[in-house]
Order: C-alpha cells, then structure tokens, then sequence
C-alpha cells in the first residue's frame, strides 16, 4: 500500500513537470518591442495597419493598427510583443471599413506603401529591450 501510494505521488510529479514545460503561446524571451507615432500629410492617422515584412519574403506576422495620436505598438503572438531584431520592410495601408460588406476597402494611401518590396520605409530593429520607431512621416499622395 504504501508503495502503491509512492508511485501515485511520483506520477503526479512527473505529470506536473510536464505540464510546466507547456506554455502555449508564450512571448519569446528574444522579441523587441517595437513603438512609434504615424503622421499622414502631417496628421497623426488612426486606424493605420502598420506590417513588417521579413527580407525572406515570408507572410508578415508582425503588424499593429495605430490608434488616437498616431500611435501604434507591434505584436507578433501577443499583444505589443515586438519582433525578433533583425532587417524589415514595413507596409502602411489605411482601409476604411465598409459597413454594408463588413469588409476593409481601399486604401487612402493609394498603395503607395503596400507592397513589400516598393515601401520606402525599412527597419533594422536593434537587438534591445525595446526600440521606438519614432515618428514616421507618409505622404498619401506622390
């Protein structure tokens, strides 16, 4: 019985030590969190989606939508998360929502910076606790 009642316990360590090492989703120790203001024509711009897009043409997993004032933050799996340091090309679109197709339409940068490989704007975010992008200046028009 009482052996019986060893292996019960060892079994609950054991389970609870694999548990542990479960975390799902968790934010990786190397991401940087990644801040800055968007200005459009001069004017901070709300509801912005601001992308970066690493140079290995992979999809685009790090993005954030700017808010009241211009601001935005990156995620990546959680919220304002960061990216991993390293070189990005950085897309803006600025969709308006059409509340009749309950769906993103146009862009009222006129595509000027949402593709990839023709955005002027690239980022090397430095390998640090976090780094702010400062205040980006767009131009809706060319």
């Amino acid at each position: 019985m009482a052996m019986e009642r060893a292996g019960h316990r060892w079994g609950l360590f054991l389970l609870l030590g694999l548990l542990g090492g479960c975390g799902g989703n968790q934010p990786d120790d190397g991401m940087v969190p990644v801040s800055g203001v968007l200005e459009v024509d001069g004017q901070p711009a709300v509801g912005v989606v601001v992308e970066l897009h690493p140079p290995s043409k992979a999809p685009a997993l790090a993005r954030g939508i700017t808010s009241e004032g211009g601001r935005f933050e990156i995620s990546t799996l959680t919220q304002g998360d960061g990216v991993k340091p390293g070189a990005y090309d950085v897309t803006f679109v600025w969709s308006e929502f059409n509340i009749v197709t309950r769906s993103q339409e146009g862009d009222r940068l006129n595509g000027l910076y949402a593709k990839p490989d023709q955005s002027p704007i690239h980022w090397t975010v430095p390998d640090k606790d976090s780094w702010d992008a400062g205040t980006i200046q767009l131009a809706s028009k060319k």
